[in-house]
């Protein structure tokens, strides 16, 4: 008999529990939603929330952040899928750090007519809303299949350009010995262009520095132009019919003092087309002029055997306002027209040392 009036209670406690765990879930929802939805320019809310206990982690789905105004149609932010997790294995070492892990985020930029219709995600306390959401600093962030767009609806035809398939991995974010034999964190990258053309990146970085100290380096192969056709129409003097860009970029970075160099290789441009520009866009007399006299000069500073055009373009000086030698980046067309076709692989010949000893000289 005693024994029956103690399995009341347990059953009791057992149900308590197991409502307990029903309903969180949709606590945690609700939760997410109301930090989501602070006062600001942006709105969000979230779809069902998963919580795995076992393991310290919950996931949510179906992510969204968007202008509260309603005047933008595509959201600034928007993800399938987003998992926080705590690292077990940190923990055992005595640091309370976590990752997260975000299947195919989608972000948006939109170039509107005034700031109501435009969106670029400026003015708004991210960290803060990231830290509510998870409060434990976070060492590791991966990204699948992500996209990053730019949109500019007012223009005709209308502009839409994106960097998609992108993978990322960010690991020691912390900067904690107790996590990792150095304090630098590192990140690798890759992503496509349109239908043609990849783009891959590496950096390493120091987040303990009070100001920026990183190294980065880019390397984007086989980009074809015409897909920023529309693009160089509204934001450039000229528009290209035809061609691809490779692209060497490396910046390295020591408290604020940059040194690096970019170097743009255009390969078959074609600038002028009959048909693109008079039977298609229909330029007139003097956007013809134009266009005739910009394929003339990239005619002249082409290096007719690799069919390119090419320079270096040196980075010195402080990372708020580089400086670029504009000397060194004519002698750079001329070499490439005139004596050797200039490649457009990575020189690996920037690195944090470099940007040391570039601040160093400036009396840094």
């Amino acid at each position: 008999m005693t024994r029956k009036y103690w399995l009341y209670p347990l059953l009791a406690l057992g149900i308590v529990l197991l409502g307990v765990r029903i309903a969180m879930p949709y606590a945690a929802q609700r939760y997410i939603n109301a930090t989501l939805s602070q006062p600001g320019s942006y709105d969000g809310r979230v779809g069902d929330v998963d919580l795995m206990l076992w393991r310290g982690a919950y996931s949510i789905e179906n992510v969204l952040l968007y202008k509260s105004n309603g005047q933008v149609d595509r959201p600034l932010f928007r993800a399938e899928y987003v998992e926080f997790s705590l690292l077990w294995s940190a923990l055992f070492d005595g640091a309370a750090v976590g990752s997260v892990s975000v299947h195919a985020p989608e972000i948006n930029f939109v170039d509107g007519p005034d700031q109501a219709r435009s969106q670029v995600g400026r003015d708004e306390n991210w960290l803060s809303i990231a830290n509510q959401l998870f409060p434990l600093k976070i060492d590791r962030l991966t990204i699948r299949n992500g996209k990053v767009a730019f949109h500019n609806p007012q223009t005709t035809p209308e502009i839409h350009i994106s960097l998609h398939d992108i993978q990322l991995a960010l690991l020691n974010v912390v900067n904690s010995r107790d996590l990792s034999r150095d304090l630098v964190a590192s990140m690798e990258a890759t992503g496509k262009t349109a239908e043609q053309g990849s783009i891959t990146a590496s950096a390493s970085l120091d987040p303990s520095t009070p100001r920026p100290t990183f190294d980065i380096n880019v390397q984007a192969d086989d980009v074809a132009l015409v897909n920023f056709k529309n693009l160089l129409d509204t934001y450039a003097p000229f528009d290209l019919e035809a061609g691809s860009l490779e692209l060497a970029f490396e910046l390295a970075a020591n408290n604020g003092t940059v040194t690096g160099y970019v170097k743009p290789i255009l390969h078959q441009v074609d600038v002028f087309s009959w048909e693109g520009d008079v039977e298609r866009d229909g330029d007139g007399p003097i956007e013809v002029l134009g266009e005739l006299a910009s394929g003339f000069i990239a005619e002249l500073f082409e290096n007719q055997s690799e069919d390119q055009i090419a320079t270096r373009i040196p980075i010195e000086g402080s990372l708020s306002e580089p400086d670029t030698d504009t000397w060194s980046t004519v002698v750079g067309i001329l070499k490439n027209a005139f004596i050797n076709a200039m490649r457009g692989d990575l020189e690996h010949s920037v690195s944090l040392e470099d940007a040391e000893e570039s601040r160093d000289g400036d009396g840094g």
